[in-house]
């Protein structure tokens, strides 16, 4: 570590939300690497409230135009240029789309990758106003010259198939391109998973839930992108006693358009967003994330650290850890309904005759411990 004491450092995120993946993250990482002993400036937007202090942390309100997300990207990365301009850091951690920086967490995937699936479930005029969107030309902008920028030295990518993606889409030299997995909060989600029963029998109570079906979970925000039409059409291909439990937020109305015209209006809940949305797996058998774009997945990894089987895309990082037909199933095309519909099957042969336990397969993700992640985002990504 003495190597790292009194080094500078910028860590770079415009907003903060107790909610969020990207701010969790970037909390986690500040507090770790002011373990180190270095200097932090946080870069942020004007406004923002972050949970932190600490006599070696330093945090730069940066202003921010926040009326439209054009000018918000474009004043922001005006902004942290001219600040990074004004001072110098031995390292430029950014956690936000922008042009320079040392080292980038791309936990996104890419924008590029993003719009091409998105492009591949759109209509004409809909793919037709996003090619001449002035907002997304600007973030390709930011994307393109962020990873062309001189000092780049390392890349965080979640997934093999995020480093596949920018290595193919930016021509990216494969050493600048480090895999470290996104982590889960272990010994929280550890402390429900000894008690699922129990927490199960107060959520069913709070959320009026009948106990009996097999519930199958779906957690996330953005209903389209993580799949949620999907997974309704293959809970069709299963028996009567499997139920749809959705956790997290999205447009309802074609949700429910689409379980009435398949006839499973009554075998789907929609509990909309809730605070550690995980602690809803306690409740059910199995958690399905067919995602048409997901670089990495955490609430698939969430989901296995409370022992379920999980379902997910081959678009969807977390595939990569997923041993198929035994901890989960691996949907190989999410367009192909027949397909769907087998991987939903053989979901429910997993969960009425399960390879291996829960607890199993809870061990076999032990290295997603938030605390082991961190430390090799301090230790080999960052190099402190």
């Amino acid at each position: 570590m003495a190597d790292a004491v009194n080094k500078k450092i910028a860590v770079i995120r415009s907003t903060y939300s107790p909610f969020g993946g990207a701010e969790t993250l970037t909390l986690d990482l500040i507090h770790a690497i002011l373990k180190t002993s270095c200097h932090v400036h946080l870069l942020t937007a004007r406004g923002q409230k972050w949970p932190l202090e600490d006599k070696l942390l330093t945090t730069v309100f940066l202003p921010v135009t926040s009326k439209q997300r054009l000018l918000e990207a474009w004043s922001f990365e005006k902004a942290v240029g001219q600040y990074l301009r004004s001072n110098q850091f031995d390292i430029v951690f950014s956690i936000d789309r922008v042009t320079s920086y040392t080292h980038l967490h791309a936990g996104g995937g890419t924008h590029k990758a993003f719009l091409a699936t998105k492009d591949r479930v759109s209509s004409l005029p809909e793919r037709i106003f996003r090619k001449t969107s002035l907002f997304h030309r600007y973030v390709l902008q930011l994307e393109r010259k962020g990873f062309q920028n001189p000092i780049l030295r390392k890349i965080h990518c979640c997934s093999q198939m995020v480093a596949n993606d920018i290595r193919k889409d930016y021509n990216m030299p494969v050493g600048k391109l480090q895999v470290i997995y996104n982590g889960i909060r272990w010994e929280d989600i550890g402390e429900i998973y000894n008690r699922r029963r129990e927490n199960a029998d107060r959520i069913g109570r709070e959320e009026n839930l009948d106990p009996h079906p097999r519930w199958l979970l779906f957690l996330g925000s953005g209903y389209r992108r993580k799949g949620l039409d999907i997974a309704i059409q293959g809970l069709s291909a299963l028996p009567e006693s499997y139920r749809l439990l959705i956790v997290g937020s999205g447009k309802e109305a074609p949700v429910r358009r689409q379980a009435d015209r398949l006839g499973l209006g009554d075998r789907i809940r929609i509990l909309g967003p809730r605070p550690d949305g995980w602690r809803y797996a306690a409740l059910c058998c199995a958690m399905v994330l067919p995602s048409r774009y997901e670089p990495f997945g955490l609430a698939a990894a969430e989901a296995q650290g409370m022992g379920l089987p999980v379902l997910v895309s081959d678009r969807t990082g977390y595939g990569e850890l997923i041993e198929d037909g035994v901890t989960g199933i691996r949907l190989p095309s999410v367009s192909d309904v027949n397909r769907v519909h087998e991987a939903f099957r053989n979901l429910a042969r997993l969960v009425e005759n399960p390879a291996v336990s829960s607890g199993e397969i809870r061990h076999r993700i032990r290295h997603l411990d938030n605390r082991i992640i961190q430390d090799r985002m301090i230790h080999e990504f960052l190099e402190l």
